[in-house]
């Protein structure tokens, strides 16, 4: 039986009296490739925000490596080992491709500003060691040889991956995608495809939030389906292509 890695019980999301999430249970096993899907509005970004400490939920548990972790502060939940990119790209467009990733080994880093200021010895290692992770990541990506670009320069195909990048600089075990697929063409969600396939061979669990179905059929192992908040079904894409509930709910016709 595989290990659950994060687990969602009874989570509920309210503002100002609109619930955006009601009562989700889902878990997520390690070394799968999962998404979430539905309408616009059904609360996948929800989601995900309160997974990563973003908002807090009105009710319910999230643990998180059996650890509960719904009233954490964001940077306390990415400490533990959740990264994640965003629907609406959020890179520093006036710095380099490589200093956008070594932002997100902020959180393995250990040297105070007083090691930065003195250039001690410590703090000089830690520079080599995040420049040489960062390196690994672009390659992982493929945007090494792009390496001190400005990230403003690059195609929208490679702020993407670039995003993804910086995601996997911190080291996660678990790496939230919010629409990675928004705008790419056929070429790039192929390679998108694979690298995310690469991704989790590289241990590291992934869980999807795509509007895009084909690619989540394609790609997914297991796939959860939200309307209004609520758990319309989980299954294989097999299982939620053909479920009645789920056409009538999202997709109107069933996924080739």
């Amino acid at each position: 039986m595989s290990e659950v890695l994060l687990e969602l019980h009874g989570v509920t999301v309210r503002f100002d009296g609109l619930t955006a999430v009601h009562e989700l249970d889902l878990n997520i096993e390690r070394g799968m490739i999962r998404a979430l899907i539905g309408p616009n509005g059904a609360g996948k970004s929800t989601v995900f925000n309160v997974v990563t400490g973003i908002f807090r939920p009105s009710s319910g548990s999230i643990r998180f490596r059996g650890e509960e972790i719904s009233r954490l502060n964001p940077y306390h939940i990415a400490a533990r080992g959740i990264a994640r990119t965003f629907q609406n790209i959020r890179l520093f467009k006036n710095a380099s491709v490589l200093d956008n990733v070594k932002v997100g080994r902020h959180y393995r880093c250990r040297s105070n500003i007083w090691d930065a200021l003195l250039r001690l010895p410590g703090f000089k290692a830690e520079e080599r060691q995040t420049a040489e992770a960062s390196l690994e990541v672009l390659e992982l990506v493929g945007l090494a040889h792009k390496k001190h670009e400005l990230a403003m320069n690059l195609s929208y195909g490679e702020q993407r991956r670039l995003e993804i990048a910086r995601g996997l600089a911190s080291n996660p075990v678990l790496l939230l995608l919010d629409e990675p697929a928004a705008g790419m063409n056929p070429q790039e969600k192929k390679n998108l495809m694979r690298l995310i396939q690469d991704i989790r061979d590289r241990g590291v669990t992934v869980f999807l939030v795509e509007h895009d179905m084909k690619f989540v059929m394609a790609l997914s192992e297991k796939i959860t389906v939200l309307d209004y908040g609520r758990k319309v079904c989980t299954g294989s894409p097999t299982e939620v292509r053909s479920d009645p509930r789920v056409i009538e709910a999202y997709l109107g016709k069933e996924v080739g």
